[in-house]
This record gives structure tokens, C-alpha cells and sequence, in this order.
């Protein structure tokens, strides 16, 4: 069976006063809440109104959906991740591999236990997607510190270490989804080691 997905964050009307940008934002923080507390598939449009102490009209005025509530969210966090992986990809070239491995996972899972709303939105039956324009300029940024580390890498080969990289990342979020709390570390541990063997062979 195929995993419906949504792909982009549509907010209906962009709020351009502060008082407006305040209500979409008490919205967005109240959704998340919920989708912690009861999973995104319970959670309700007129639950997230009533979080808010808002009418549902209110709501409906900036998202057609919850999904497109979701949607938003994720898009979010993705970019709030990269502005967490900013300084680290700045430094690459001064890092070793296996310091780069273990600071690019920790900025994941110190960014959960910040947004815990975050990997109950990767559990849900509907997948979220961010723009792919977004994902492929990450993507850039972290092919061309791979570059600066080891100039002997062509573009192309650059380019797939750092879907390499993220693929590895995505899959222990994947993971960290599914255990329990006192599995989470392990879980970390083991995909720090599976990072820093591949960012070895490429990497020198």
C-alpha cells in the first residue's frame, strides 16, 4: 500500500501583521503539542481551534487541513535543522570524520528532545515532504564541505556522500521512532558508528 504524502507547506493566507503572524504561529506550537500528545491521526482541526481558544473559522482561514498543518511543521523543523548544522558544515574541513559523524547525529537528536512533535510526524500515516528545492540546496551545502575536506572528490561523488550522509541520518530517526527511550541511546551510538565508517572511506 502506497504512503499518501504531502509536499509542500500551504498555508492559505501569509499572515503580514504581527498580530497575525503571532495567531498562525499559537496554531503551528498548539498542533504540535497535540500531535504528541494524541498522534497526528486523532488530532482534530477543531481540537487545535479550541487549544488556541480561537474559532475554528479562524483556523480554517489559514490551513485548509491538518495535513497542511503537518505540512507546515515540517517544513519548519527541516529548516530549523539546517540552521543547527550551519556551523557544523562550516567547519568540516577542521573536523576529523569521526568528530563531523558524531556532531551531525547529535544535531538530530538534540533537535528531537527539542521538537518532540518532529518524530511524531515522521511515525504518521501520512508522509510530510519538504520542498525539494530546500532539501537539494542542503544537500549542496554539505556535497561542497565534503569538497573542501577532500578536494579529490568530483562534484558528482560529493554530491551522492551527502545523500550518503543524510540517508544514514534519516534512517536513525526512522529508528529512534520506533524504540524505547532506553533503546535511543544505543540506537545513536550505533548509527555515529555506521556514519563514521562510511565518512572514512571518503573522507581521509
Amino acid at each position: 500500500m502506497r504512503v499518501p504524502s504531502v509536499s509542500s507547506n500551504r498555508v492559505r493566507v501569509e499572515p503580514q501583521q504581527e498580530r497575525s503572524t503571532r495567531r498562525l504561529a499559537s496554531f503551528l506550537d498548539a498542533a504540535a503539542d497535540l500531535f504528541v500528545e494524541s498522534g497526528f491521526e486523532a488530532t482534530t482541526m477543531t481540537a487545535i481551534a479550541e487549544r488556541v481558544g480561537a474559532s475554528i473559522g479562524t483556523l480554517y482561514h489559514y490551513f485548509p487541513d491538518k495535513a497542511a498543518i503537518a505540512s507546515a511543521l515540517v517544513n519548519q523543523y527541516a529548516n530549523e535543522i539546517e540552521e543547527h548544522w550551519k556551523p557544523l558544515i562550516a567547519n568540516t574541513s577542521t573536523l576529523t570524520h569521526q568528530d563531523f559523524a558524531s556532531q551531525f547525529i547529535e544535531c538530530i537528536t538534540e533537535f528531537v528532545h527539542r521538537r518532540p512533535a518532529y518524530l511524531a510526524l515522521l511515525s504518521a500515516p501520512t508522509r510530510f515532504r519538504r520542498d525539494p528545492s530546500t532539501r537539494r540546496a542542503l544537500r549542496i551545502a554539505i556535497a561542497n564541505a565534503f569538497r573542501a575536506r577532500n578536494p579529490a572528490l568530483s562534484e558528482e561523488k560529493s554530491l551522492l556522500v551527502a545523500n550518503v550522509a543524510l540517508q544514514i541520518v534519516k534512517g536513525m530517526t526512522n529508528l529512534y521512532t520506533q524504540v524505547t527511550p532506553k533503546e535511543k541511546p544505543q540506537v545513536t551510538a550505533e548509527f555515529k558508528n555506521v556514519l563514521t565508517l562510511y565518512l572514512g572511506s571518503v573522507l581521509p
